[in-house]
């Protein structure tokens, strides 16, 4: 279980099959066959590696909808804006959670692996 503290208050998020179901769905694309894929994970995935702030919220949001005592969007921007926040740590942390759990383990590799592709091919056209 992820946990942040927000206002002397502890906040847990989990990234089990509930995340994994309303993550999919912030996100679609046509597929090669012209179907249209939920792809959420994927994009919250890339978000955490960018370090993209509003996505992370939209992760965080949605990560504490099923627990007991909920945060706000507004207490979550609030904990991102404190300069007292190492951001940069909790996006690698949240990350953690991904490659470790058992509904997000498989997406977390694979766009991992397209992230280094990509980076190894950036690296030899310099």
């Amino acid at each position: 279980m992820f946990e942040l503290t927000i206002r002397d208050k502890v906040y847990q998020f989990r990234f089990g099959m509930g995340f994994v179901r309303e993550i999919e769905k912030t996100r679609q694309q046509k597929a090669d066959n012209g179907i249209m894929q939920n792809v959420g994970l994927q994009y919250a995935i890339a978000a955490l590696i960018d370090e993209d702030p509003v996505e992370v919220v939209n992760i965080l949001e949605i990560a504490n909808k099923t627990e007991k005592d909920r945060v706000s969007k507004a207490y979550l921007d609030e904990y991102i804006e404190d300069e007292n926040t190492d951001f940069e740590a909790m996006c690698k942390e949240i990350l953690d959670f991904f490659e470790r759990g058992n509904c997000t383990k498989k997406k977390t590799a694979a766009v991992m692996a397209l992230v280094e592709a990509e980076r190894a091919k950036a690296n030899q056209t310099e």
